[in-house]
């Protein structure tokens, strides 16, 4: 009998139907994924145009590095000049601060002007109240007061 005509079991033959359609997909796949064209070798006038147009490039970049650069220092110089003025500023400031008249003070410690420091005077009206007693005060006067009697 021929391989054909060999009747499978039922889950070989679903296998093999299986292994079948993923090998046809695979090729398809594989089919979708080749270039169309051929790989065209560059010719020499194609890399002297390359090398050309990167030269240019670099010129280009060049040339924006440098207006970078001198953008770069003009703001540095800018930014320490903007520091040196304010140092003078501040320098300045310090300066006149330092040089202002001073204005002779209120309050001297000598006893020969008036002072301004408030001294309490005790009024002879009202009269002084005797302060108050603690417990422990109390409590000795009358065990005193028990030991004379």
């Amino acid at each position: 009998m021929p391989v054909d005509e060999i009747r499978l079991k039922r889950w070989q033959f679903r296998k093999k139907k299986k292994i079948e359609k993923r090998r046809q997909k695979r090729q398809l796949n594989a089919e979708k994924n080749q270039p169309k064209e051929p790989v065209v070798v560059p010719s020499v006038t194609d890399q002297v145009l390359e090398k050309q147009k990167y030269q240019q490039q670099k010129e280009l970049w060049e040339e924006r590095e440098e207006k970078f650069k001198l953008i770069e220092l003009a703001k540095k110089a800018a930014k320490e000049q903007e520091e040196q003025d304010k140092a003078k500023t501040q320098k300045r400031w310090h300066d006149t601060l330092l040089n202002l008249p001073m204005m002779p003070t209120l309050f001297t410690l000598d006893k020969t002007r008036k002072s301004t420091f408030k001294t309490f005077v005790p009024s002879d009206i009202e009269p002084i109240l005797a302060p108050k007693k603690t417990y422990r005060e109390r409590f000795l006067e009358r065990k005193q007061a028990k030991n004379k009697d």
